[in-house]
């Protein structure tokens, strides 16, 4: 006896459906006579008749009906594991190069808590507000900005389930009640035009291979007169004392890898040309410059350490998989950054926070 192939369970499903192999091979995208091959050579293979042929119709054995029976299971997993794959396509979209673990969740975490008030003390909008925040991820900044504009109302969304998922569990467990989340891809949004208030986007734009496309689909949903907030880093402006060459390539191997992957850790400098471009108007651009020396025990374990030192141990494994450094270099470096939360040690970083206006 020979085995069944799902192509022969989606066969017997489909003709179920139907009940012609003329329709059948329609549906399937074959010709009529290579879909009767397939089922001549199953019951072949079976040794048993699946159908009889009843005025042009195909009808069930007592044993087709049997095998049709147990086929379900199996298809409705099938159809599990490809709805799966698909999501995993659309997650993979972004090309997120930190991943979704659990430990890139907390890297997200400790650094929206650590630099929250340098960030965020003027993330305030009008009271009443309709408020979408693109490409919340995780939550991280959503469990910030909602709370302190309590009288408005956020729509945050994501492409990736994984991160919604996380994000939904962070906002109850903070018992937050003003944001509500919708799976959607910042390039096609669903909502009308001129829907929103604002918009507000962090840490987002740097990973997008066209971030101007995404500014203007963000620009069409937004009312005139609303506003629009960016936050990005710049990997450029990182230095630290004790100097070191070895942590220096790993800031540009960083760079480098999200590169390859569309994105651009350097971004930061860019904001003003790419809302200038996009057409928006009073665009404001603001420095917020992180600054970390022993005296902001803080700032050492949840920037330096557990923030921009744990992002770049998390592209390790790629960055010695595509020769960007080699182990000593990738080892010598990360204890140099180390060093830079030690006694003595400085560490500074530059992210941009820019606002405008859509005329």
């Amino acid at each position: 006896m020979g085995s069944i192939e799902i192509k022969h369970l989606k066969l017997i499903d489909t003709i179920d459906q139907v009940g012609t192999l003329k329709r059948a091979a329609k549906k399937l995208y074959l010709t009529q006579s290579a879909l009767s091959h397939q089922l001549r050579e199953l019951e072949t293979r079976l040794e048993i008749r699946i159908f009889h042929r009843v005025n042009n119709q195909l009808v069930f054995t007592p044993a087709g009906k049997a095998i049709r029976e147990a086929s379900e299971e199996v298809l409705e997993r099938m159809h599990a594991l490809e709805g799966t794959i698909q999501e995993i396509k659309k997650d993979d979209i972004r090309d997120y190069i930190h991943g979704y673990s659990d430990e890139e969740t907390a890297r997200l975490n400790d650094q929206a808590k650590s630099i929250s008030q340098i960030l965020h003390w003027d993330s305030k909008w009008d009271k009443e507000s309709l408020i979408l925040e693109a490409g919340c991820g995780v939550g991280a900044q959503t469990r910030i900005i909602a709370p302190l504009n309590p009288e408005s109302s956020f729509v945050s969304i994501d492409l990736s389930s994984k991160s919604l998922k996380k994000a939904k569990e962070s906002i109850e467990e903070n018992n937050i009640e003003n944001v509500t989340f919708k799976k959607a891809d910042i390039f096609q949004l669903p909502f009308k035009d001129a829907h929103f208030d604002h918009v507000f986007l962090c840490f987002v734009l740097e990973h997008l291979s066209r971030p101007m496309d995404a500014v203007k689909e963000l620009k069409r949903v937004l009312k005139p007169e609303g506003t629009i907030t960016l936050i990005e880093g710049d990997h450029g402006s990182t230095y630290f004392h004790p100097d070191s060459e070895n942590a220096k390539k790993l800031v540009e191997a960083q760079v480098t890898l999200q590169r390859k992957k569309g994105g651009n850790a350097n971004i930061g400098r860019e904001l003003y040309p790419i809302l200038y471009d996009s057409g928006f108007c009073d665009i404001t651009v603001s420095p917020r410059q992180v600054y970390v020396d022993d005296s902001k025990p803080e700032l050492v374990e949840g920037f330096i350490k557990n923030t921009f030192t744990a992002m770049i141990k998390g592209i390790s494994e790629e960055a010695l998989a595509q020769k960007v450094v080699d182990k000593n270099e990738l080892d010598a470096g990360i204890q140099d950054l180390y060093r830079t939360a030690e006694g003595g040690g400085t560490f500074c970083y530059t992210f941009f926070k820019a606002k405008a206006k859509k005329a």
